[in-house]
């Protein structure tokens, strides 16, 4: 590693391209890089495994030549969907997990940084969905590990991308970050107060860029075979010739955000031999058109969801890579208008907000109270809105005022903790009634963001302690050096 430079590294983790963006530092002058494949795009989130040998496929490669691998291989894709999946496959005689699957990717990754700069990235900050899952957060940490690289924190998705454009966004109060990739489509509605960023509403649907891709493909093997005269259904074709087909559609389809044809050409298309063919834009505008009126229709809800009103979203920032599709741009641009945000490269938007953050750190802060319901119905708050949850701690010390055998803690502070059903907003343990013991309450915030209380009689040993989770816990992110009010 070359003396004098620092490397920072985000990861955007997606479901179905992963994007890595580096920040070279020399001289206090930071340098953005994009890891990516060799026409620069992000690498796909998918791994081939081979029944017979073992061999691990992953990148491009194994992308262009999905079909064709799916023959010979367990093919996955879509890995960060399935972290939540206890299923262990048995592939060559070896036992595979959905962390052992992600971390493949992370594998390939870290490769593909050290192979291009020689760099070894060990450390990353890494963008996930809002709402990922405490496990799922957990598992993805692990699958890093495996990879040799340290989770130095997580960072949401749509604030990773708010903070790649902070310059050209600063100004704005309310922003809707739409974010469509190959796998879904995420509108995340955000709320800015110098440089303190709350989510205010996400709205998805898992129709995306790779879905368009397939019909695409499948509508050029219909144009095909009209013109040949031989019926074959897409699905009937050699693996290869899918593969090949795929390929070409996506090709088309880029070639199509700038042209009003696009031609493409296989040279052994099966039984229809060697294959040319010429595509209209308003042929793919109109085939497309569902698509395009569905994620419109998703950021209309967000917009309602969120409860601001269009009228008060400053910016829509269009990231992803198929929010670059020019029938959504035309009808977005017509009645959006200058609401519109474009960054300059928006498949790589979230990995180099995510990189950035991981050079100037700021911090999440709970958003939510989280404190017990005492006997007389008080409130004591453990957990207070505007901490810096990162390394929190705190220890509490009870005594029971009855004869009952048992401590019980009734949580609250949150509408959704407290319209829970008692099992998960409770917490019991056994006590022994004695006037000098003291129940104690360990609270902590964990490396995943999930809120943990562990409680137990200082009477009793500590097999006979309890635990109490809240995975849900609801926080901001804010920039280092801004002052946090409260209510803010």
């Amino acid at each position: 590693m070359a003396t004098g430079l620092k490397y920072y590294f985000g990861i955007d983790f997606g479901t179905t391209n992963s994007a890595t963006v580096g920040y070279v530092v020399m001289d206090q002058k930071p340098e953005a890089v994009k890891y990516g494949d060799e026409e620069g795009r992000p690498i796909p989130s998918v791994v081939a495994i081979d029944k017979t040998t073992g061999a691990v496929f992953t990148g491009r490669d194994a992308w262009d030549k999905k079909m064709e691998l799916s023959e010979s291989c367990e093919y996955i894709s879509s890995v960060k969907t399935i972290l939540d999946s206890e299923q262990i496959k048995t592939i060559a005689g070896r036992e595979w997990t959905a962390v052992d699957v992600a971390s493949e990717v992370f594998k390939y990754l870290k490769a593909n940084v050290h192979n291009r700069t020689g760099i070894d990235m060990e450390e990353a900050t890494v963008a996930i969905p809002v709402g990922f899952s405490a496990s799922k957060r957990a598992k993805l940490r692990e699958a890093a590990k495996k990879a040799g690289i340290h989770i130095s924190s997580f960072i949401s998705e749509p604030t990773a991308a708010f903070f790649a454009n902070y310059n050209e966004l600063k100004s704005s109060s309310v922003v809707a970050i739409f974010d469509w990739g190959g796998g879904t489509l995420d509108v995340s509605i955000l709320q800015h107060v110098n440089g303190k960023v709350s989510e205010l509403a996400t709205v998805g649907r898992g129709i995306a860029g790779d879905y368009i891709d397939d019909k695409i493909a499948k509508r050029i093997h219909a144009k095909i075979a009209r013109k040949k005269g031989v019926e074959k259904a897409f699905a009937d074709m050699p693996s290869s010739a899918q593969d090949m087909m795929r390929v070409r559609a996506e090709r088309a389809k880029r070639m199509l955000g700038d042209d009003d044809t696009a031609t493409i050409s296989i040279n052994n298309y099966g039984v229809y031999g060697a294959c040319r063919e010429t595509l209209e834009y308003d042929w793919f505008a109109d085939i497309v058109d569902p698509e395009v009126t569905m994620a419109m229709d998703c950021l209309e809800e967000a917009i309602r969801q969120s409860g601001v009103g269009l009228a008060n979203i400053d910016r829509i920032v269009m990231v992803g890579g198929s929010s670059n599709l020019r029938p959504l741009l035309e009808k977005m641009n017509d009645k959006y208008g200058d609401k519109l945000f474009f960054p300059e490269e928006t498949m790589w938007n979230v990995g180099q907000g995510a990189a950035m953050l991981a050079m100037t750190p700021g911090g999440y802060y709970a958003n939510q109270s989280i404190g017990i319901v005492l006997s007389d119905n008080a409130y004591y708050e453990i957990l207070k809105p505007d901490t810096p949850i990162r390394g929190w701690e705190h220890t509490c010390h009870f005594g029971i005022v009855d004869s009952s055998k048992e401590a019980r803690f009734v949580f609250g502070g949150s509408p959704d903790i407290e319209a829970a059903p008692e099992r998960y907003k409770t917490l019991t343990i056994p006590a022994y009634r004695f006037l000098q013991e003291q129940i104690i309450l360990n609270a902590s915030v964990d490396q995943n963001m999930v809120f943990i209380a562990i409680a137990g009689s200082n009477m009793r040993p500590a097999e006979f302690r309890r635990l109490w989770e809240y995975t849900q816990l609801k926080c901001y992110y804010k920039l280092p050096g801004k002052q946090v009010q409260h209510g803010e």
